[in-house]
């Protein structure tokens, strides 16, 4: 536990602050303040540069990411498309089954207020609690920067995952709560994945999973 809690420092610290910050804003403000706020920024900029973030979270970026890993170690590809798996099933879940009344923006500020949407997304209205794009967002990059030992990337592998996030609240896809729902999610799974697959004897005494498909090529 001690030496995941050392390797997990650099994500977990920012990710607290975040957490933090959040749940201020979540008791502050009300549902939907967060939506007209972001509406107001539109710039072609950000509707280019939010469309591809989002992206980060979807699966032709994760098979890249899946196919990298598995040519480095059969192990680190296995462990993330384990993760990622259980991430998308229980989101799925959630949103499906626990909360399946949630609405998404466009739906809640129907005939309530104009929004800015953002050309070439497509609009969603229901099954908005929590964010699926977030969630496995954060258990991807929370388990990749397990795996790297530069503090630097671990850095970058937490605003990867946070821009994803933001980007789901910038495109009308999600609230900001969905968002914060999202990132336990996957940063809870990813810690589970890690503690009881990752460091069980059993996966540890599998002896392809140091194997990597580049070096028998």
């Amino acid at each position: 536990m001690r030496e995941f809690v050392d390797n997990a420092k650099p994500f977990l610290i920012l990710y607290l602050l975040f957490l933090i910050a959040g749940g201020v804003l979540i008791a502050m403000f009300e549902k939907g303040d967060e939506i007209l706020y972001f509406n107001q920024l539109h710039t072609r900029f950000f509707d280019e540069f939010f469309k591809w973030t989002t992206r980060l979270a979807e699966a032709p970026a994760f098979l890249l990411v899946f196919l990298l890993l598995f040519f480095s170690s059969y192990g680190k590809g296995l462990l993330l498309a384990t993760n990622l798996l259980l991430t998308g099933g229980v989101v799925q879940l959630l949103k499906h089954v626990v909360f399946p009344n949630h609405h998404r923006p466009p739906l809640f500020f129907q005939d309530k207020a104009v929004l800015n949407l953002v050309q070439g997304v497509e609009v969603y209205y229901h099954n908005s609690f929590p964010s699926g794009h977030t969630a496995t967002g954060f258990a991807a990059c929370f388990l990749l920067s397990l795996f790297v030992h530069s503090k630097t990337a671990k850095v970058f592998l937490f605003f990867a995952a946070l821009f994803i996030g933001i980007s789901r609240v910038y495109l009308l896809q999600h609230f900001f709560r969905d968002v914060y729902a999202g990132s336990l999610a996957g940063v809870f799974i990813t810690t589970l994945v890690w503690l009881l697959i990752a460091q069980s004897d059993f996966y540890n005494k599998l002896k392809w999973k140091d194997k990597a498909l580049l070096k028998q090529v």
